[in-house]
C-alpha cells in the first residue's frame, strides 16, 4: 500500500492521528518528516493539548540532545497513526497504519509549532519519497 500526501507549507509535513492512551481521545497533529531526528517527538508545550501534564507525579523524564543543545524530554503514552489521504475526510478519518511505539517524548527546548516524525517511525515503512513537481510537494510512503 502506498500513501500519497501533499506537502504542507512547502515542507514534508503530514497531519497524523495521535491517540492519548490514557483517555483514548484522538487528535490531529502536524508532524514534520525529519529523517535527522532519532526519535519522534513533540514540543513539551503541547503535552496538555494531548491530555498530559509534564509536571504530573510519575512522569518519566530523560535528557536528550538536539539542535537546541541538551534538553529534558517528558515521556508520555501516545500512539501515532497515519491517515489514508484517499479515504479520509474532514469529518471521518481512516487510519492506514499505526506505529508500534506507545510512548513519545515531549521536549522542553523543541520550540516549533509541530512535532517531528523521526527515524524510529520512518524505519518501519518500506520506503518514503519526497517529490517536487507541477502539483507541488508530494510525500509517498510505501507501507
Amino acid at each position: 500500500m502506498t500513501l500519497v500526501y501533499p506537502g504542507l507549507l512547502g515542507k514534508p509535513i503530514l497531519i497524523v492521528s495521535v491517540e492519548d492512551l490514557l483517555s483514548g481521545n484522538r487528535f490531529l497533529f502536524p508532524m514534520l518528516l525529519d529523517t535527522g531526528a532519532d526519535e519522534t517527538c513533540f514540543p513539551a508545550k503541547y503535552a496538555p493539548f494531548l491530555g498530559h501534564s509534564n509536571l504530573a507525579p510519575g512522569v518519566r523524564k530523560k535528557r536528550c540532545r538536539g539542535v537546541g543543545g541538551i534538553s529534558i524530554a517528558y515521556i508520555h503514552s501516545v500512539q501515532l497513526s497515519l491517515l489514508d489521504p484517499a479515504k479520509s475526510k474532514k469529518s471521518h478519518q481512516v487510519v492506514a497504519w499505526t506505529a508500534r511505539a506507545k510512548v513519545a517524548s515531549f521536549v522542553q527546548k523543541l520550540d516549533i509549532d509541530r512535532g517531528l516524525l523521526g527515524i524510529d517511525i520512518v524505519k518501519r515503512w518500506k520506503s518514503v519519497c519526497i517529490e517536487n513537481g507541477i502539483k507541488g510537494m508530494q510525500i509517498r510512503i510505501r507501507l
